[in-house]
């Protein structure tokens, strides 16, 4: 997916103006002069961001945690989410089989940058903005496709089309801050490398005589207790078939009385019945790309740096 990715903004704005044109009046120069610059942002980005699949039932188990929990717990749950890389392309499948919803997610100064795209047969539509958000706040950014879509025969529902897809970016939030705050805990979810392309894509690509890369790919799947996790957040949605395993939950932090001790103790937020916490290893020291990252604006956006 990122090598698809990657050969598409290669040659962006090409890419995409070809297909989408013709513009009324043409890209202007200042126009094209963003667009080249949010090319090299995109080749930037993807060359170090981890790509991760998820299957399905994952994807239901984190949306249900994520958005079964009251606000402000949804609030500590972004924000203590602990990204293993600064970078990271999570794959989704989507549900009409047309093809694959991918999210493009950057975090810096605590704050995620997250766009959309969809992976198909017939091509990429990429990402007309990006959700820029902290914790439950969010501010839109547009990107320069969208300015070049809205000057052709295709440009997008205004309002509409802003919304439809500020909701998938949205949704995608939820997604991969649940996903990565539920890898401590043991059992929720497992993460194993696989192949990027099936056994019988490879054997097809190499009697045509042109082999595919080896790539590896994060592949996520529902642990032991996700899937009691699943299966009782379904239960609970079926009033005819009542749980008997209570499902992980965020506890917001509170005041508790300690056994050994007279006073209080602060219990901080966490998830109750999530499992034991586990070590992680989290990759986020990239020397060679420092420069760019200090300047949280060149990662995913069209702005200047604030």
């Amino acid at each position: 997916m990122i090598d698809v990715l990657t050969k598409f903004f290669e040659s962006y704005p090409r890419s995409f103006l070809d297909t989408n044109g013709p513009f009324e009046g043409g890209i202007s120069p200042e126009l094209m002069s963003r667009m080249l610059d949010f090319r090299d942002r995109q080749l930037h980005i993807l060359s170090y961001a981890q790509h991760y699949r998820i299957d399905q039932e994952t994807v239901q188990m984190l949306t249900d945690l994520a958005y079964g929990t009251k606000p402000a717990g949804r609030e500590e749950i972004y924000r203590e989410a602990q990204f293993p890389f600064p970078a990271l392309l999570v794959e989704c499948p989507d549900t009409t089989g047309e093809g694959s919803y991918v999210a493009l997610t950057t975090v810096v100064d605590d704050c995620m940058y997250t766009q959309r795209m969809l992976v198909s047969a017939n091509g990429i539509v990429p990402s007309l903005l990006v959700l820029k958000s902290s914790g439950l706040k969010g501010e839109l950014i547009w990107t320069p496709t969208y300015e070049a879509a809205m000057l052709g025969p295709k440009n997008p529902d205004g309002d509409a089309a802003v919304k439809a897809e500020s909701e998938v970016c949205s949704h995608f939030v939820a997604i991969v801050a649940t996903m990565c705050s539920m890898l401590k805990y043991k059992g929720m979810i497992e993460t194993d490398e696989v192949q990027a392309f099936s056994r019988p894509e490879r054997r097809r690509a190499e009697k045509a005589g042109k082999p595919l890369l080896d790539t590896l790919v994060t592949r996520v799947r529902l642990g032991s207790a996700g899937k009691v996790q699943l299966k009782a957040t379904q239960v609970e949605k079926d009033l005819d078939e009542p749980s008997e395993k209570r499902r992980a939950h965020w506890v917001a932090g509170h005041y508790m009385r300690h056994i050994a001790r007279p006073e209080k103790v602060f219990r901080m937020p966490h998830v109750r019945g999530a499992g034991p916490v586990i070590p992680q290893t989290r990759r986020v020291e990239l020397p060679h790309v420092a420069d760019r990252l200090a300047t949280k604006e060149r990662l995913a956006t069209t702005g200047e740096g604030e």
